[in-house]
């Protein structure tokens, strides 16, 4: 099964409102970021990316509580960046909420940084934001690319193609594009740029800058993007996220479909078909949404489930520890529901859910994958 292509709506932060602009200069307010973030969630986003574009002291703590309060009011993953400098930054965004942390000035600056943060919250967490232009008069790269930095505001000089190979070799999980010449244009993504990074790395590739139209975000997926991020056309309502999503369906390329709201309570008949165990437990089995993938097994009693349902975060009840844990609340591996099924006999559920980064607490994708096989009985036939 083919990856879906992911729908990106784009937060600009400054001084706790949404701002944007063209090429990043002339900015204007565009409104209020947990806000807009619920209206995107509604929409079916698949991620929101939040960019503290201040970067400031008092703009870092305004952006850690933005976060936070957006955190509790969506249920789909957030990636936050801008002035990121070092684990500690990281550290405690992910504590504020945050799924995914994007960094870009400090790592030019030492790119050691990258593997630091991939080494302790590995490389899922890890997304490089990537902001290049093509090379103005008095600038050289072999590429005829350059990385911009703080905000697209300063020349470095080093060359975005071979920037962004050497990132996910340090362990950069995925490459935020954006392309400083399309910024808030309107005028289509940068294909000819999102052409040459696509040809150099193989990690998860969102293209970023230029979207106009709708069918910008299929030409994009055409050039080989993963995902697809946007703004300005957001924002002030001239595309939806659904628009985004049909032109992509349109093209050929798959799309995840907008989970129903995360329901107030358990439907009672449902509820009367359980069939606990002594303990007042039933196994739920989690699955990966679109590609099937079983990732592990937990508990649940009737108020883990019942937290699953009203938050849209999966909530196990531990048998060893004797208490509720929210996966993901410390590890930063979170499980985003998508929907819960119960089995035919009532004694499972099923649990379908977007999954960031691991499901193990090895570091593994899925606990199945961590445990070996037992062996294969594929083809056996009896003697007789």
């Amino acid at each position: 099964m083919s990856v879906a292509v992911r729908v990106i709506p784009c937060l600009d932060v400054k001084d706790g409102r949404v701002v944007k602009g063209v090429n990043f200069t002339g900015l204007r307010d565009a409104g209020d970021p947990v806000e807009l973030a619920r209206r995107y969630d509604a929409q079916g986003a698949d991620e929101i990316t939040f960019l503290d574009v201040s970067a400031s002291r008092e703009g870092r703590a305004t952006m850690l509580e933005v976060v936070a309060a957006a955190a509790e009011q969506v249920f789909v993953p957030l990636t936050v960046g801008g002035g990121v400098r070092g684990v500690e930054d990281v550290d405690a965004l992910l504590r504020a909420g945050a799924d995914k942390v994007g960094v870009n000035t400090a790592a030019i600056a030492r790119p050691g940084l990258l593997s630091e943060v991939a080494e302790r919250f590995g490389e899922q967490v890890l997304v490089l934001s990537l902001d290049a232009r093509r090379c103005p008069p008095g600038v050289s790269t072999p590429s005829g690319y350059e990385v911009t930095t703080h905000g697209g505001t300063r020349s470095t000089g080093v060359d975005a193609l071979e920037w962004a190979r050497r990132a996910a070799d340090l362990g950069a999980g995925e490459i935020l594009l954006n392309s400083m010449d399309a910024d808030g244009v309107t005028g289509g993504f940068d294909l000819d740029m999102l052409d040459a990074v696509r040809e150099r790395v193989r990690v998860p590739l969102i293209a970023s800058g230029g979207a106009g139209r709708a069918e910008d975000f299929a030409a994009a997926a055409d050039h080989g993007a993963d995902a697809v991020l946007a703004a300005s056309v957001f924002h002030y309502g001239t595309l939806t996220v659904a628009d985004a999503k049909e032109a992509l369906r349109r093209a050929g390329h798959p799309v995840r479909t907008a989970p129903a709201a995360p329901a107030a309570r358990l439907d009672p008949a449902l509820a009367a078909r359980l069939k606990r165990d002594a303990a007042g437990l039933v196994a739920a089995v989690v699955q990966q949404y679109d590609s099937g993938e079983v990732l592990m097994v937990g508990w649940m009693d009737d108020e883990a489930l019942r937290r699953t349902l009203t938050q849209g975060r999966v909530t196990f009840w531990s048998r060893s520890r004797r208490e509720y844990w929210r996966k993901g609340d410390t590890s930063g591996h979170r499980q985003y529901v998508r929907s819960v099924a119960l089995d035919c006999d009532g004694d499972a559920l099923l649990v379908r859910v977007d999954q960031v980064g691991a499901a193990c607490h090895t570091g593994a994708r899925s606990c199945f994958a961590a445990g070996g096989d037992l062996g294969a009985v594929v083809g056996r036939r009896s003697a007789s």
